[in-house]
């Protein structure tokens, strides 16, 4: 499994269109084949700070899931939107630890 995050600082006057695409951008990742959970979060303390967290099956799934149009035409919006562009982007492998 994979854990993918993606955090990005929208500029003050553009917050409300970029969580608008944020949330169709999750709420479609959701619905693709190998998308386990995907979420997007907004800083406390920064409202303009938001985070996009998403755990994938595996890397093709993450792959098809960048490749697709949906994602390229919504994250293609973000650049006018935010501060630094491109967002900083993370992969991690989840490490499955038992618990007792």
């Amino acid at each position: 499994m994979l854990m993918t995050t993606a955090k990005f600082e929208a500029l003050p006057e553009s917050r409300t269109t970029l969580l608008e695409l944020v949330r169709v951008l999750v709420e479609r990742s959701r619905s693709e084949a190998g998308c386990l959970e995907c979420d997007c979060y907004q800083d406390i303390m920064g409202a303009d700070r938001l985070l996009i967290v998403g755990y994938w099956t595996d890397r093709q799934a993450l792959e098809q899931h960048y490749e697709s149009g949906c994602f390229k035409e919504l994250v293609g919006q973000f650049t006018t939107l935010v501060i630094d562009a491109p967002p900083s982007v993370s992969l991690y492998d989840v490490v499955e630890i038992d618990r007792f």
